[in-house]
């Protein structure tokens, strides 16, 4: 099988294969493609016809996080240019767990729980892609055939096309034996599963592309080799680079935990933040990869602009990407500190908070509960070490003594603005 690993720079030029369909094109130069099968056949594909493809998200979750937005971009760049995106819901292969890199198994969960995430994902998705229209995109659950399937004939019609000492080759797999640790029989056969996905989604949709992570790509390839192997057709697999902070951290992860994309799981407010707060290094590159800005835009900001508005425009672009426009204005003027005489309705859903029962303030509140309980730090020391380097304000007000004691006179509003550092804005309220 050919296969070509993409290779190019900051600016996207000097690229080992040049590719003439817009939408790989687009994709190259943004710095999405990590490995191709077949890339002149793939490309051919693209320019000469509008192509079905899909990727799969295991219902782990009531909501995707950010690590999942590079496949999402995906589908979005997919259905721009004319091609139709199909999200396949993992409602059947959720219930075995994807073994790949990881060193344990996943918990097993229940059909509910199930059923539940599916829900919150496709919630998700819905700011994000068109599904009515001309390749409008389609949510697939692969429960509607896994769950259906017999498994002598699986074993007959599918399993004659894998090879056991192939599977055990694959990195993951071997990863895990190496380090002794259980690889389960029903893991094993998560390969089989997703392979079979990719054969049926073909055979019932004209899919022919599987895209995602670059952890992936066993499983990709497996799928592309069943369908031409069972179905005599050339299909093709397509892998992202692994994506992750400058500090070498994992997309979507912080110490926190998850960037959720649901809003009650993670505020439109802090999602902003995250982005907002990106290393230096990291903007450009995350301009290109998770907004639609236009490369001859980004490069103009990065020869004209400063960093800091550089930031905005990511924080603007990537939020409202996935949570609207209508919600930037509140976000704005929440960072500015622009309230008016009563708190607007929109620091409820979208700004860290607290609204305080009257009786606290009775029992003695000081402002280092207020940022643990905002978790603005990990620990009341880490709140004190705050407070005693002037890095917290209340208002415009910097408070200089940790163990002072709030009273109402504070908040003659009955509510407060909390920052903590540059990073951290929040508003406290009493409770009336």
């Amino acid at each position: 099988m050919k296969v070509f690993r993409s290779k190019f720079n900051d600016q996207g030029a000097e690229m080992e294969f040049q590719y003439k369909s817009d939408v790989l094109n687009t994709l190259q130069r943004r710095g999405f493609i990590y490995q191709v099968t077949h890339p002149e056949s793939l490309d051919a594909a693209f320019y000469s016809s509008s192509v079905v493809s899909y990727c799969g998200f295991d219902a782990t979750a009531k909501s995707l996080h950010v690590g999942n937005l590079l496949a999402l971009m995906v589908a979005r760049w997919m259905q721009y240019y004319g091609h139709t995106p199909i999200l396949l819901m993992g409602g059947g292969t959720s219930k075995i767990g994807d073994p790949s890199w990881r060193d344990t198994s996943r918990p097993l969960l229940k059909d509910k729980e199930i059923e539940e995430n599916i829900y919150g994902i496709q919630r998700n998705v819905r700011q994000l892609l068109k599904f009515d229209g001309p390749q409008a995109a389609r949510c697939v659950n692969n429960g509607d055939w896994l769950d259906q399937l017999l498994y002598i004939p699986f074993l007959r019609d599918i399993g004659i096309h894998f090879s056991v000492n192939r599977m055990l080759g694959l990195e993951h797999v071997a990863s895990r034996l190496e380090k002794e640790e259980p690889l389960s029989f029903i893991e094993f056969n998560y390969l089989l599963l997703q392979s079979y996905d990719f054969l049926k989604l073909y055979q019932e949709y004209g899919c022919t592309v599987q895209f995602g992570g670059s952890d992936q790509w066993g499983n990709i390839v497996s799928g592309v080799d069943l369908v031409r192997r069972y179905a005599k057709a050339q299909v093709f697999g397509l892998t992202l680079p692994l994506t992750t902070l400058r500090d070498g951290k994992k997309m979507g992860k912080t110490a926190q935990g998850a960037i959720w994309m649901d809003a009650s799981l993670y505020t439109p407010y802090a999602y902003w933040q995250f982005w907002r707060n990106v290393e230096d290094e990291d903007v450009m590159r995350f301009l290109k990869l998770y907004t639609l800005i236009s490369l001859e835009d980004i490069q103009y900001l990065q020869s004209e602009k400063g960093i800091n508005e550089a930031k905005i425009l990511l924080a603007d672009e990537a939020t409202s990407l996935i949570h609207g426009r209508q919600c930037l204005e509140g976000i704005h003027a929440m960072v500015q500190g622009v309230f008016h005489a009563q708190a607007p309705e929109i620091l409820d859903h979208n700004m860290p908070h607290w609204i305080i029962p009257p009786q606290r303030f009775t029992q003695g509140l000081t402002m280092v509960e207020i940022l643990e309980h905002l978790n603005f730090v990990t620990s009341r020391s880490e709140a004190r070490r705050k407070i005693f380097q002037g890095a917290v304000k209340m208002d415009q007000k910097v408070w200089e003594d940790s163990s002072q004691i709030l009273t109402t006179s504070d908040m003659p509003r009955n509510w407060a603005f909390i920052r903590c550092g540059k990073k951290h804005q929040g508003w406290i309220k009493l409770d009336t």
